[in-house]
């Protein structure tokens, strides 16, 4: 057998495998940059968005402990004034009763004139109806007043969860925040 690689053709052949394995490794290398741009880009998209989402939420927790706290400060004032006006109905209820009495006092001294004892023993009978009728509300406008209370009771606790919410919140930023530090070390930001 004759041996016809001379060495030239032996350098020619090692340098052909040479420059395409070089051109291989360079495109290997290009591909693996692209993979890693697209890579930071998705996760600094990502990350952007979290941190916009996180803001919007921020802000609309902020919005609503505001207004609870709001609410709850009017919700107080309403239950003054109902038991402002509970005190009021009450009072109502007793000048009724004293007007009734008086009526039925001037019944008494009237009793000469027929249409008029008539009419005023009608007027009494609508008092008393009245006074029943006040005497209802002022119990009604007491059970409502127990009610608002309690709604301020529920409302202060509602207004409580969201301030520990929000709370929660600034502890998850933090924790997206020590999340993003990794990235920093990358060369390509």
């Amino acid at each position: 057998m004759e041996n016809n690689n001379n060495p030239r053709e032996l350098a020619e052949i090692v340098e052909n495998a040479m420059r395409e394995f070089r051109s291989g490794m360079e495109h290997r290398e290009q591909m693996s940059i692209r993979i890693g741009r697209r890579t930071t880009q998705i996760i600094r998209f990502g990350m952007t968005g979290m941190a916009i989402l996180g803001v919007v939420l921020f802000y609309l927790i902020y919005i609503l402990t505001k207004d609870f706290a709001s609410v709850t400060v009017h919700m107080n004032d309403m239950s003054g004034y109902m038991q402002t006006m509970q005190a009021d109905m009450a009072s109502m209820a007793g000048d009724i009763g004293t007007m009734q009495k008086t009526i039925v006092t001037l019944n008494d001294h009237i009793t000469v004139m027929p249409a008029m004892n008539t009419a005023v023993s009608s007027m009494d009978g609508s008092l008393v109806n009245l006074s029943g009728d006040v005497h209802s509300m002022v119990e009604q406008i007491y059970a409502m007043n127990g009610n608002v209370a309690n709604m301020t009771s529920n409302i202060q606790l509602l207004n409580r969860q969201i301030t520990d919410m929000n709370v929660t919140m600034g502890y998850m930023s933090g924790n997206v925040n020590q999340m993003a530090k990794p990235m920093k070390m990358f060369p390509f930001q």
